[in-house]
């Protein structure tokens, strides 16, 4: 393994530097995904991403998540940006004896994941 120093202007983010050259030598074949991965300490999902070309349309289904803390940060993001209300019972069980359904909604929900 040989070591190779590069000194870095200040204007440059030190990552950034990194993920380029990783992404560029995993390009040409000379590092795997993994090792490329590993040099530019990121996941392979986010190597992937910036390996891509910006007209290449598999870029949008990469791009890289926003850093949530823990899941239930991620699930209450996802929740917000959809406008989540939650499940409301009551109404559902109304429009359930509007329409005249005798099954109970326990069985009907169940039907769902058949």
């Amino acid at each position: 393994m040989h070591t190779l120093t590069i000194e870095i202007p200040d204007q440059f983010e030190k990552k950034e530097v990194l993920l380029s050259i990783a992404a560029q030598l995993y390009q040409k074949g000379a590092l795997n995904a993994k090792q490329a991965a590993d040099l530019a300490d990121v996941s392979l999902n986010d190597l992937s991403y910036y390996s891509l070309p910006e007209s290449d349309p598999a870029k949008q289904l990469l791009e890289p998540a926003t850093e949530y803390s823990t899941t239930k940060e991620w699930i209450e993001s996802i929740k917000k940006e959809q406008r989540y209300k939650g499940f409301d019972n009551n109404r559902m069980r109304k429009l359930a004896d509007k329409m005249d359904i005798q099954e109970p909604l326990e069985v009907l929900l169940s039907q769902l994941t058949k």
